[in-house]
């Protein structure tokens, strides 16, 4: 692609400017922190516009906030219209970027679409729903009547953990469950809902 140096110099500052990098305009390659140079890359990578970008572990030895400014920067490169491929080993933080995933295993496709989806279809693997409460053996005795649920755990003496193959039904009624078992619940969690744990799932991790 030709630029004018003058349309090149602009879009590269523009580039550096959304990957906070601009004070670096003039800074050796080689002087750059790790997280300093992943922005730089970055800015590179989009300073011509392109409509597809591939970006290669892009996260890999940055510090928080070069995390979180790539992460925002994906975010509204995506919502311009653009497409990016991400691969990333930090599933946490991928997660975080977009809810379209797929799972590469030693070179087979194991998952191809939305996270919550794929997780939705392994019926046959237990979702789990903690909750945070001072009373759980009273909530447990609530819930275990739900006909979804079949099964409640007590890991320590302030959480419940309540064992469904239907998560979606479960949270439904849940706020129900809880005022007819009369206990405060400080926090609800779904431990099994996450892009690491789903990877366990589709390797064999857990049973």
């Amino acid at each position: 692609m030709c630029l004018t140096n003058r349309v090149s110099e602009k879009q590269a500052n523009i580039a550096l400017a959304l990957t906070n990098t601009i004070h670096l305009r003039q800074t050796e390659v080689r002087t750059l922190s790790g997280g300093e140079f992943q922005r730089v890359m970055l800015a590179r990578a989009i300073a011509c516009k392109p409509d597809l970008i591939v970006l290669d572990e892009p996260l890999q030895g940055c510090d928080p906030l070069a995390r979180t400014t790539i992460m925002n920067v994906i975010r509204e490169l995506g919502a311009m219209g653009k497409t990016i491929i991400v691969t990333s080993h930090i599933l946490s933080e991928i997660e975080r970027i977009t809810e379209q995933i797929v799972i590469l295993h030693n070179g087979r496709l194991l998952a191809l679409g939305n996270l919550h989806a794929i997780r939705e279809l392994l019926d046959h693997i237990p979702h789990r729903i903690l909750l945070r409460t001072p009373s759980p053996r009273e909530l447990g005795r609530t819930v275990l009547h739900h006909p979804s649920v079949y099964g409640v755990r007590f890991p320590n003496p302030q959480e419940l953990i309540i064992e469904t193959n239907n998560l979606s039904d479960v949270h439904q009624d849940l706020p129900s469950l809880i005022v007819q078992s009369g206990v405060q619940v400080t926090a609800i969690e779904n431990p099994d809902d996450n892009l690491e744990s789903l990877l366990g799932y589709l390797i064999g991790g857990r049973s």
